[in-house]
């Protein structure tokens, strides 16, 4: 049958639904740093902890329909991403499909905005992250553009269990993750000195600058997410010696070329310094600075971590374990032949963390050190090392334990030499290294004697020689001596022993020019103008520091409105 001529045919095609386009995504900022205590860093973008839920809201042209849309969040970090090694992330809110290292789920849908949680994997890697948004039709992929707005940190968690950086006390938190101004101490063990100091992990840039030291120093972002080797390779990049890192050791008296290690107050103008420089090492640190500024990269990435002052710590340059001081013919310490040292006191950083690689007890506060002394796998750097294996003399578990039980459990040896060369023992002391270890103690201003806690008392160090099988030195032992003129015999040598005092203060003449006549009991004022930048209780800190006069430091504790 023929159609009338003037009929008509019309083609209709009638989508199911319109294909969603994404108007905006809200990180949440303030409501998401303030469940993942991360509210007291200066940063305007949105800062997160592993393995904790945070909410961000996508809104889209027309409303969202779970069962049919397809929608996928992804999560990008480095310059070439890629979803084997952990630096692509995708993660579908439409359908059930999980990247099974990070967890999406649709919280709700409000109009044409849906509110989605994202859980990263307990194990991710720190850093910056940026984050696109992609709609998947059966005609292809829609993809955000690139939104700095939208980056997000990703810091380690300490307040999850899932975390090998776990703490399980509040209060240990709040002061080994939290707390961003601090005390080190210094001196010697029987006169021992402190001085503030400012980790500022908070203040702005320096989150960055931190990450730029992992940049810098060109570590794999495979690395990031393991706390043990992250630690290890910040232990090395915060000293210069072989990979240019944050800060230049000088042991000297010469800092015309920088600034003198005792006029640091504080690692925010060091790790800013170093990243306003393009990654230029910043000029003079000590022990105590390169502990400072460790602690302050180590409590802005979220571990837990401490300084520890050791006094009377020895140097084991030769790695026997003992400390070698060989005495020329005179008596005097021969500096070409003697290769260990003891220093007064050093500083250096503990890490709280569970050691999955280590027997179960050998958890728990971990020594690094940044001080670059020996190498360690090519590297100046130290730990990270259990403090109990330490104590237990257990020295064969990574990393560097052998070197940081010396610092605080060598003997001292001293040996006499003659005109030939030829050495003697004439004295063992087994109780002159370690004297005593300590750290700030929990939410307040006095330290803690941690002495214990590295080894056990003098009588009981057989228990670990046991472990070592360290042998014994036998030495002439210095007699009492009855002096008689009867008593003396030609070409016979007596030891006698002499009592000396300490002497703390030297007194020297120095050249001043007079800028205004105090009167005796009188003060010196300076007037600077400080603009607080947060609420809350602060430290101020003075520093008074030139050639001439070092350690003049004191603190006043203000509080903010």
């Amino acid at each position: 049958q023929k159609l009338p001529s003037h009929s008509k045919f019309f083609s209709l095609f009638f989508p199911a639904t319109r294909a969603l386009s994404v108007l905006s995504v809200d990180m949440r900022a303030m409501d998401n740093k303030k469940a993942h205590n991360t509210s007291s860093y200066k940063n305007t973008s949105l800062i997160v902890r592993r393995n904790k839920e945070f909410i961000l809201i996508i809104r889209f042209d027309r409303p969202f329909n779970n069962q049919q849309d397809n929608v996928q969040i992804e999560f990008m970090i480095g310059n070439s991403p890629d979803e084997n090694r952990g630096t692509y992330i995708t993660v579908f809110i439409g359908k059930e499909k999980r990247d099974g290292r990070w967890n999406g789920r649709v919280i709700g849908t409000q109009g044409n905005g849906v509110t989605v949680g994202i859980t990263p994997g307990a194990s991710c890697i720190i850093g910056r992250f940026r984050t696109f948004v992609t709609v998947i039709t059966d005609l292809g992929k829609q993809r955000t553009p690139r939104n700095p707005d939208t980056d997000f940190y990703v810091l380690f968690n300490p307040w999850d269990p899932a975390d090998l950086v776990y703490v399980s006390r509040d209060t240990d938190r709040q002061e080994y993750v939290l707390n961003d101004v601090g005390i080190i101490y210094n001196g010697e063990f029987n006169n021992i000195s402190s001085r503030s100091w400012n980790y500022g992990q908070f203040e702005e840039g320096v989150l960055d600058a931190c990450l730029l030291v992992l940049d810098a120093g060109k570590v794999p972002l495979l690395y990031r997410g393991n706390a043990i080797e992250l630690i290890r390779q910040g232990s090395a990049l915060m000293n210069s010696q072989d990979d240019n890192g944050v800060l230049v050791g000088n042991w000297s008296s010469d800092y015309s070329i920088g600034t003198a290690p005792t006029a640091w107050t504080g690692s925010p103008e060091i790790l800013l310094k170093y990243a306003k420089d393009g990654g230029l090492p910043v000029c003079f640190a000590q022990c105590w600075v390169f502990a400072g500024v460790l602690n302050t990269f180590l409590r802005c990435l979220g571990i837990p971590a401490r300084v520890v002052t050791n006094f009377a710590s020895a140097h084991d340059n030769t790695g026997n374990l003992k400390t070698d001081i060989i005495l020329d013919e005179n008596g005097g310490v021969s500096r070409s032949r003697t290769r260990d040292s003891i220093w007064n006191y050093h500083s250096w950083n503990e890490v709280y963390m569970r050691r999955p690689d280590l027997p179960e007890k050998y958890s728990g506060w971990q020594v690094v050190d940044s001080t670059p002394q020996e190498t360690s796998d090519g590297l100046y750097r130290c730990g990270p090392t259990s403090v109990n294996a330490i104590k237990d003399g257990e020295l064969s578990y990574p990393f560097d334990a052998r070197f940081v039980f010396a610092e605080l459990n060598s003997d001292v040896i001293y040996y006499q030499s003659d005109k030939y060369g030829n050495t003697k023992i004439i004295q063992v002391d087994t109780t002159y290294v370690g004297k005593l270890l300590v750290t700030k103690r929990v939410n307040s201003n006095a330290y803690d004697d941690i002495t214990s806690t590295y080894k056990y008392p003098e009588g009981k160090l057989h228990l670990v020689q046991k472990h070592l099988g360290m042998d014994g030195h036998t030495c002439p032992i210095p007699f009492p001596v009855i002096l008689q003129p009867s008593s003396w015999r030609v070409r016979f040598v007596w030891m006698i022993e002499v009592l000396t005092y300490r002497i703390f203060y030297v007194y020297t003449t120095i050249s001043i020019s007079i800028c205004s006549q105090i009167a005796p009991g009188g003060t010196l004022q300076y007037t600077d103008t400080i603009t607080p930048q947060s609420p809350g209780k602060k430290v101020l800190m003075a520093c008074l520091d030139c050639a001439t006069v070092r350690q003049v430091t004191n603190q006043l504790e203000i509080f903010v409105q």
